[in-house]
């Protein structure tokens, strides 16, 4: 898995679930949730990283891209 893109997690979320109707699988890492789980503090809250598969990056990339484009 390659990271996409970063930013606040409601942005992250809707990304995935674009790539999602489109047959892209994803993943979601939120380091601060995970450190604060583990008892340290790391990372920004409300911020994440969305990853892919290598194969889907440029796909999923023009996806994001254009969403953000019809939405400013």
């Amino acid at each position: 898995m390659e990271k996409l893109v970063y930013g606040h997690i409601i942005d992250i979320q809707i990304y995935k679930d674009l790539l999602f109707k489109e047959g892209i699988e994803c993943l979601i890492k939120n380091e601060f949730e995970e450190a604060s789980r583990a008892g340290f503090g790391s990372g920004l809250p409300g911020n994440a990283d969305l990853y892919v598969d290598e194969s889907n990056i440029e796909k999923a990339s023009a996806i994001i891209n254009s969403f953000k484009e019809t939405n400013k």
